[in-house]
């Protein structure tokens, strides 16, 4: 976290929307409590198949199908954002697979987020199957807020997931972007890994163990908290907890325990096939926690 800090900023937003009530319900959110000044894209896929080669002469061309389901797709979205309410927001249709569609609508358009819904698929299915989420993770440009929960209102308390890489750093300036526009509560959560107690519990006795993890403790604390204030997160206006374990899980035990209602997270991959690869951290917490997720790359 010795790196030079790139400010999080939020300008222009992209809602996917696939006309489920998750999806509807994240834009409902994003215009009314997350983001309701930042102009907005709202952009819907047309993953139309290809009908099979002996079938062709059956069905109307593909191209003829599209341009039918386009018409259509946009006049629904012009009913549901006015029966809504959401106001001057850009309408968005293209053909193809969604993660691409909302990655490629994000570039176009400059925005800096985009946010998603939850895939109404059961949470149990998730390990084996993926998500829409956890692939547009992989090919956004720009950070991923996967919207699930109740999505009642703004969010009141913020969890940031840091450590000492580039992504977390990232992720907390995105945090305290967020919790400054909000009004939010900001946590910072460190998972502590207490190393070479092993040895000086067999060495020296459970004693020596004990001060060493206790004076681990003492420094990591002491500059995570440094870190925080060098990033614009004074003591006054951020908590700094330290949670033992596994990152992922110890931060998604954080986040239902601490009743958070928005969770940040760093992820691996800048770009190319770095960016294919899906931190294990962020793909836990993302499956894991019990409300927003937003995933930002280093």
């Amino acid at each position: 976290m010795g790196e030079a800090v790139v400010p999080a900023k939020l300008d222009r937003v992209v809602v996917g929307v696939d006309f489920s009530a998750p999806s509807i319900a994240a834009i409902d959110w994003t215009r009314k409590h997350l983001a309701p000044n930042v102009p907005c894209s709202i952009v819907h896929a047309l993953d139309v198949p290809r009908p099979p080669e002996f079938l062709r002469d059956a069905f109307p061309s593909r191209d003829e199908i599209v341009d039918s389901a386009r018409v259509g797709a946009i006049a629904r979205l012009e009913q549901l954002r006015d029966e809504h309410g959401w106001g001057a927001v850009d309408i968005d249709v293209r053909d193809g697979r969604a993660e691409y569609v909302m990655a490629a609508a994000a570039a176009d358009a400059g925005a800096d987020l985009i946010i998603v819904g939850e895939h109404a698929r059961p949470r149990a299915m998730w390990s084996s199957l993926g998500s829409t989420a956890e692939a547009l993770v992989r090919c956004s440009p720009v950070p991923v807020l996967l919207a699930r929960g109740e999505l009642a209102g703004s969010p009141k308390r913020i969890l940031v997931g840091i450590d000492e890489s580039a992504h977390a750093m990232a992720a907390l300036q995105w945090a305290r972007l967020l919790s400054q526009r909000t009004g939010a509560a900001l946590t910072a959560v460190h998972v502590f890994r207490p190393v070479y107690l092993g040895v000086a519990e067999a060495v020296s006795g459970m004693h020596a163990a004990r001060t060493l993890e206790e004076k681990q403790r003492q420094q990591t604390e002491e500059w995570y908290r440094r870190q925080l204030d060098a990033a614009g997160c004074p003591p006054e206006t951020t908590a700094l907890e330290l949670a033992s374990g596994e990152p992922a899980s110890a931060l998604v035990a954080a986040q239902r325990g601490g009743n958070f209602d928005l969770v940040v997270v760093g992820s691996t991959g800048a770009g190319g096939i770095g960016r294919m690869l899906l931190g294990s951290v962020a793909t836990a917490v993302l499956r894991g926690a019990s409300c927003p997720v937003l995933v930002v790359h280093g």
